[in-house]
């Protein structure tokens, strides 16, 4: 599997698409910063600022794996490699392993760029007292989508088929990641202490917190707000097991898919 992964990375390094995205995310990184200078506020809108690419992301995500993936496919390279000797499982997990590079590269880039460009434009107050547990948080979102979206990918054949069905899943989390997470934490009462209306109360509550607690879309509004240690830990353990149960979903699924 090493070839594959270091063949993987060569291919990365002269992808016009990853470089796309790296540039992109330099940009607005760096628009980011420029946006937390003029507007102020900077107490109530760092974690906004830092951690909003957990956000968009899985957009991203979709679309790399679905062309890299995809052209593997169109190519005719998954069958050739599969024809030199090479395991299913380890055409599979070094595609993984290229995915979730990316997505973490692109991460760590804007960090890299807004607490640059921010230190430059307002100074130390860019660097938050944060715990590391958020990074990781921001990192295991990233295993998360690569981990979907490479599932999907190598069991579509076709590139392009591959690329829009992960946009629409990817944007379809990002719809129900905002719902689950603006209807679950609805206050009981309002301040004034008649009741909400919207609060969603009984067994719907706990099915709603279930969705609020595994969708990668709600996983990183938690983190973009000041949460705690404990949902910091909830939100890295349900990533991963996410990431585990698509990983292990697909590698199955792609021992049994015919290549034609």
């Amino acid at each position: 599997m090493q070839r594959l992964i270091f063949a993987g990375f060569y291919r990365l390094k002269t992808s016009r698409l990853f470089w796309f995205f790296i540039a992109a995310e330099t940009v607005w990184s760096a628009f980011l910063a420029w946006l937390l200078y003029c507007f102020g506020n900077i107490e109530e809108n760092l974690f906004l600022m830092i951690f909003m690419p957990m956000f968009y992301l899985g957009v991203a995500e979709a679309v790399f794996c679905g062309f890299f993936i995809g052209t593997d496919y169109s190519d005719g390279t998954v069958r050739n490699k599969i024809a030199v000797g090479q395991t299913r499982a380890n055409v599979y997990l070094s595609n993984l392993v290229i995915c979730s590079f990316a997505g973490a590269a692109a991460l760590i880039t804007h960090m890299a760029v807004f607490f640059g460009a921010g230190a430059f434009l307002i100074g130390s107050a860019v660097f938050p007292q944060v715990i590391f547990l958020k990074y990781i948080c921001a990192l295991a979102n990233v295993l998360t989508f690569a981990s979907l979206f490479t599932m999907t990918s190598t069991l579509c054949s076709k590139t392009a088929s591959a690329a829009v069905a992960n946009i629409f899943i990817s944007l379809g989390l990002i719809v129900a990641g905002v719902y689950a997470y603006a209807y679950y934490n609805q206050p009981a009462v309002f301040s004034d202490g008649s009741a909400n209306p919207r609060y969603v109360g009984g067994a719907a509550r706990a099915v709603l917190g279930f969705f609020e607690a595994v969708l990668p879309t709600s996983s990183a509004l938690e983190v973009m707000a000041r949460n705690s240690y404990a949902v910091c830990l909830r939100i890295i353990f349900c990533s991963l097991a996410e990431a585990a149960i698509f990983s292990l979903i697909g590698l199955r699924a792609f021992k049994r898919k015919n290549i034609t």
